[in-house]
């Protein structure tokens, strides 16, 4: 079995014809292998959960600002069904966005001993408006494939990264999210092996060593087109995967989370654990069920039930409501160390970019602009955009210092405009 197989994370989707069980993640044979080839294997795991523990606890004083992560959507499609309308998408980003922020209708079900630990991460979504050359881009790429299928008996989880293989090439990584959409259907049957998978950061403290990407480049999550956004009519084993929580759980993987359960394979999974504290201990995953009764370990002082409205949780979608304090920490954990130039990456749109300065940057209330020496050009206006596209200020003064104290918190476009020449470049105002 290829190492690409063995060192992903996946959200398995695994049709047993004869019971129709669904089995969503691959992680225990990820486990497994690991165990036989290297004896030291989980001693290792157990200090690295420790640490991601002791940087969740010990968070618990976040800071107020909004981490906005810049999304690349590739839709690899072998017909028009698979090729996902950009409604379909953001819609799917709207998912996130709610998710992640909890502003989700459904949080009105967290239960009531759940509730004074559920939380925003403080986290958003959006697509790319600039590629990786600066030309303008709507954040989406389309590319029709000849393959019917990204799934093979060799379980090689990277030909839809690779345009070589009839994939898509990613952008770069470190950059922006990469989100590859395509079919990962077993042929013939027509039904998905896996949902999705995503790739935590390197060197990330909760995960074993080789756990990312196989290649930088491989870095990303990965849907299967039929899990992408809202599918209230999807039908049989589909309809427990219908409310685009797919992508929540996948991207929560690629921000450093864990299963809730801790991915025990043959041992008490109420030994078994995370390293987040505010999600209880269960003895395994939620297999497509609500199952609001399950109690599957002991806790102490306070007994809990399974946290089965947890998005790292492997529940019917439509009881998946939550993410809590800690987890939120350890993803903004993961972002400020190991993803931080998604936030802070200043993109250039052509070559004036790199004629002019800005500084400081991040900044909380003066932002300053210089053209370099070496530059002749005469910015004649100024306009700030948020990151939907809107103006916010314009400015025509010709002053090179910006007053930014009513600006809220958050990612920007500034674009400078000069006769003959357009520049845009980002700074993030704290």
């Amino acid at each position: 079995m290829k190492r690409a197989f063995l060192f992903f994370l996946l959200s398995v989707l695994s049709f047993q014809l004869s019971s129709q069980y669904i089995e969503r993640c691959g992680y225990e044979i990820h486990k497994q292998n690991r165990i036989n080839s290297d004896s030291d294997y989980s001693t290792k795991r157990s200090l690295i959960e420790q640490q991601i523990s002791n940087h969740a606890v010990n968070s618990s004083v976040r800071s107020s600002e909004i981490y906005r992560i810049p999304v690349v959507i590739h839709v690899i499609y072998n017909n028009e069904t698979q090729n996902l309308s950009d409604d379909k998408i953001l819609e799917q980003l709207d998912v996130l966005n709610n998710d992640f922020g909890r502003l989700n209708e459904d949080t009105i079900n967290t239960r009531t001993e759940f509730l004074p630990v559920a939380a925003s991460t403080g986290i958003e979504f959006y697509l790319a408006q600039w590629d990786p050359q600066g030309n303008p881009t709507s954040g989406i790429t389309r590319t029709q494939t000849n393959q019917a299928s990204f799934f093979n008996l060799q379980f090689d989880l990277n030909r839809m990264k690779s345009a070589s293989t009839g994939g898509v090439d990613a952008w770069d990584v470190n950059q922006y999210l990469n989100i590859w959409i395509c079919n990962l259907a077993i042929p013939i049957i027509n039904t998905p092996f896996i949902l999705g998978f995503a790739t935590p950061p390197e060197g990330a403290p909760n995960w074993p060593s080789g756990s990312a990407a196989e290649e930088a480049n491989y870095d990303g999550v990965v849907l299967h087109y039929e899990v992408v956004g809202e599918n209230p009519n999807a039908t049989g084993a589909l309809a427990s995967v219908n409310r685009g929580r797919t992508a929540t759980h996948e991207i929560g993987h690629y921000l450093g989370l864990r299963h809730i359960w801790g991915d025990a394979q043959g041992q008490d999974g109420c030994e078994v654990d995370d390293g987040i504290e505010d999600t209880p201990n269960c003895a395994d995953a939620q297999q497509q069920t609500c199952d609001f009764n399950s109690n599957s370990c002991l806790d102490s002082p306070t007994d809990f039930p399974d946290q089965i409205e947890n998005y790292m949780d492997y529940s019917d979608e439509n009881c998946m409501n939550m993410f809590t304090i800690q987890q939120a920490n350890a993803m903004r954990f993961v972002i400020e160390n190991f993803r931080q130039d998604l936030i802070l990456t200043n993109r250039e749109q052509n070559n004036l970019s790199n004629s002019i300065k800005l500084f400081p940057n991040p900044t909380a209330d003066i932002l300053h602009w210089q053209v370099l020496n070496s530059a002749n050009i005469v910015i004649n206006q100024i306009q700030i955009l948020s990151v939907d596209g809107r103006i916010v200020r314009i400015i025509s003064d010709g002053s090179t210092s910006i007053n930014l104290i009513d600006l809220s918190p958050g990612i920007y476009c500034i674009k400078f405009h000069a006769i003959g020449f357009e520049s845009s470049l980002r700074f993030l105002k704290l």
